[in-house]
C-alpha cells in the first residue's frame, strides 16, 4: 500500500524519527490519516462509521496513564478513537475500553509472575482477550511498539514494530483483505435487536 515505509528489522535508533521526514516519506500524522483513508473502503469501514474522539476525551485517555502521548497516537484517537466499522473489532483499542489498559497490563504481568517492569514512557494502547497487549515505548511523535503475550518469550514483552504507525499499517494490511474476503463469502443478517447472524 502507498503509505508503507521501507522495511526495517534493525532496532530503532535515535535517528528513527528524523527518517520519517525524509523526502517522499509521510509524517506520523499523515501516515495515520493514510491508514484511516485505506480502511474506509466501504467494507472494513464506511465514512459514517469513523468515530473520532473530541479533544476532552482524548485528554481523558492521555491522563489515564502517566506516559506521554505521541502525536501519531493522538491523531489516531482524534480520527477513529471511538471505533471504525469492522477495523480491529473485538480489540480493546477504542474508547472507552482503552481506559484502564495500563493497570490491566500490570495485573497480567503480575499474575504471570513476569520479571518485566514498565518504563515511565510506556503507554499500553491495545489489549486482546485479556492475555495479550501492545504498548508504545519511548518519546517522540511515533514511538516503537512492544508486544506481550502470556507464556511467550519467557513472559516478557518484545519489540514488535519500529513505530506505532508501522503497527497500524501492518494491522490494516492484514485486516483489509480479510474483511473483503469475509463479505464475499459470508452473508451478514442484522437482526431486529441489532445483533448479527452470519450465513456461511
Amino acid at each position: 500500500m502507498g503509505w508503507k515505509r521501507r522495511h526495517d528489522k534493525s532496532p530503532a535508533t535515535e535517528r528513527e524519527p528524523e527518517r520519517l521526514n525524509e523526502p517522499g516519506l509521510l509524517t506520523p500524522k499523515q501516515r495515520v490519516r493514510a491508514v484511516v483513508g485505506a480502511i474506509t473502503d466501504g467494507t472494513t469501514a464506511r465514512p459514517d462509521q469513523l468515530q473520532g474522539l473530541p479533544a476532552e476525551v482524548v485528554l481523558a485517555v492521555e491522563r489515564d496513564q502517566q506516559a506521554p502521548m505521541a502525536d501519531a497516537y493522538r491523531e489516531f484517537l482524534s480520527l477513529i478513537g471511538g471505533g471504525a466499522g469492522r477495523f480491529m473489532q473485538g480489540e480493546d483499542v477504542y474508547h472507552p475500553r482503552v481506559l484502564g489498559l495500563g493497570s490491566a497490563a500490570r495485573e497480567l504481568l503480575e499474575e504471570n509472575e513476569s520479571p518485566f517492569l514498565f518504563e515511565p514512557t510506556d503507554r499500553v494502547f491495545s489489549m486482546h482477550q485479556g492475555y495479550q497487549f501492545d504498548f508504545m515505548r519511548g518519546t517522540g511523535p511515533d514511538p516503537e511498539v512492544w508486544s506481550y503475550s502470556g507464556g511467550e518469550h519467557a513472559d516478557v514483552p518484545v519489540r514488535s514494530y519500529a513505530s506505532f504507525t508501522d503497527w497500524l499499517c501492518a494491522t490494516a494490511e492484514a485486516e483489509i483483505p480479510a474483511w473483503k474476503h469475509h463479505v464475499e463469502t459470508v452473508r451478514e443478517e442484522i437482526n431486529a435487536d441489532g445483533s448479527v447472524t452470519l450465513h456461511w
